[in-house]
């Protein structure tokens, strides 16, 4: 588990480096396209951190109309004898974010992207996936720290 997390967290970085590159050209149709894709990546490599934990720790979930926001939530619970709180309530409000965006992109032709919901989701996309990170790596260290326990 904890190899394809810091696989999803190099993603992460990836995806960083590439909304830098899209940001500095100056094509506004594309750069929303492209921006949006990316964006839509991010939640993607979140929820395949989150999924992972809840496979091999929690025992799996079910699939429900609603499993998405369900699993972002329990991702805030701390499992008393079995895992920490992954990340904390304040992230996941802004993830949650993305995870809507993400539905909204799915769904709708890239030219059809709205620049307020993105330039805002944008303008954080930096901090909220640098903490995302920070918040990760300490549910590991304290996973570690749980085994090496008992």
């Amino acid at each position: 588990m904890v190899a394809e997390v810091h696989k999803e967290l190099e993603n992460i970085a990836r995806l960083r480096e590439e909304l830098e590159e899209v940001i500095k050209k100056r094509d506004k149709v594309n750069n929303r396209r492209a921006q949006g894709s990316i964006l839509h990546d991010f939640y993607n490599c979140c929820e395949r951190i989150f999924r992972r934990i809840t496979a091999d720790i929690n025992g799996g979930f079910v699939q429900s109309e609603t499993w998405n926001k369900e699993l972002l939530y329990r991702m805030t619970i701390e499992i008393k004898g079995i895992r920490p709180q992954v990340v904390s309530e304040e992230l996941a409000a802004e993830l949650d974010d993305y995870l809507s965006f993400r539905h909204v992109f799915r769904n709708i032709y890239g030219f059809e992207l709205k620049g307020e919901r993105l330039d805002r989701l944008v303008g954080k996309f930096g901090r909220v996936s640098k903490v995302f990170g920070e918040q990760i790596g300490e549910f590991l260290r304290r996973m570690q720290q749980r085994e090496r326990r008992k």
